[in-house]
């Protein structure tokens, strides 16, 4: 606590009459002042308690924390109040502290206060019914309670030991040598358990690797299948799947005629899903033979037969379906890979 703090109080009370303080009963008493040890660690927590007795009437006021040389607060302080004699308050005030020098710490005198709390009140330093008011107002507003009076604290000292041992402080700190560390007495199972983490992320790092070279290493080839391959496997697959032995003639034909209408629509750019199959059969009469397209009679044949079982009540046998699903293999083989339009960009 500053000493200025109580200059100016005494100098604020100069004018109080002190005859009146001899006979009244003191307005705050310092019953007592301690440590919680003698003796702690540096880093470790202590408290400084005080024990405090303030007179009827009277608010106390008294430091937030403490702060010195050494050591610095841990929090804020705590009190607790009990009723004593004659009407009297007994204030107990915990200090918690944290010391970071070795050696002798010392927490430092520091100043207790107590006024009258109806003029306490008056200055808004204290509430209703309150025993202790707000120091920090206190200190900012003395000159307003003429009646307040202090009372030291002594100062208590504490011994602060390092955390190495004597031993270590009179030789001097060093590392330990490489035999305590990697010698026999090392924890074999602890030893071998990192090998192995160790041997897994090498070998994990190594096929990441491995694998991020093979991409970068360049673009993957991409086989690419023709419009007539890919009709050819997809007639060879209908077949497989047996549509036409289970009952499933329409489906079988629906399916078959679908799959030369997406073929003959990748001969000609014009051609598309808009045309019926009718009029993709005249458009490929019109074209004629050449050589791009067989004659395209034998499919308008297939493409009719493949209509009557989709609309109308023919329904062929197995064998007659196998049949129709060769004839159309067959006009698709004949054909080659190079659309009519680029033929006719070729003639150009």
């Amino acid at each position: 606590m500053k000493r200025s703090v109580s200059v100016a109080l005494w100098i604020a009370c100069a004018g109080a009459p002190l005859v009146a303080e001899a006979q009244a009963v003191p307005r705050i008493t310092v019953n007592a002042a301690r440590m919680s040890a003698d003796t702690i660690a540096l880093g470790d927590r202590f408290e400084m308690s005080i024990d405090l007795s303030v007179g009827p009437g009277s608010v106390a006021f008294f430091p937030d924390s403490l702060q010195g040389p050494g050591f610095e607060p841990f929090g804020p302080a705590q009190w607790s109040v009990e009723p004593g004699a004659d009407g009297r308050a007994l204030l107990s005030v915990r200090y918690p502290l944290i010391a970071f020098q070795v050696g002798t710490v010392t927490v430092p005198e520091f100043d207790v206060f107590a006024a009258d709390a109806g003029e306490a009140r008056a200055a808004g330093l204290a509430r209703e019914g309150a025993i202790a008011g707000s120091f920090e107002a206190f200190v900012e507003g003395v000159d307003r309670v003429p009646s307040a009076r202090l009372r030291s604290v002594p100062s208590r000292e504490i011994w602060v030991a390092s955390v190495l041992l004597l031993d270590e402080v009179t030789q001097g700190v060093a590392p330990r040598p490489a035999a305590d560390v990697a010698g026999g007495d090392r924890s074999w199972p602890a030893t071998l358990l990192t090998l192995l983490f160790g041997l897994t992320i090498v070998a994990v790092a190594g096929v990441s690797l491995r694998e991020w070279s093979e991409t970068r290493s360049g673009p993957t080839e991409v086989s690419i299948r023709s419009p007539r391959s890919e009709a050819l496997e997809q007639l060879d697959a209908l077949v497989s799947e047996g549509l036409h032995r289970s009952g499933q003639t329409r489906d079988f034909f629906s399916r078959s005629s679908r799959i030369v209408r997406r073929y003959v629509e990748s001969m000609e750019v014009r051609w598309g899903p808009a045309w019926t199959s009718t009029e993709l059969m005249e458009d490929l009469a019109e074209l004629g033979t050449s050589v791009t397209t067989p004659d395209p009679a034998p499919l308008e044949q297939e493409m009719d037969l493949a209509e009557a079982v989709k609309f109308g009540g023919r329904r062929p046998e197995a064998e007659g379906a196998e049949a129709h699903v060769t004839r159309l293999r067959g006009w698709i083989e004949k054909t080659s890979d190079v659309s009519t339009s680029e033929i006719q960009e070729q003639d150009e």
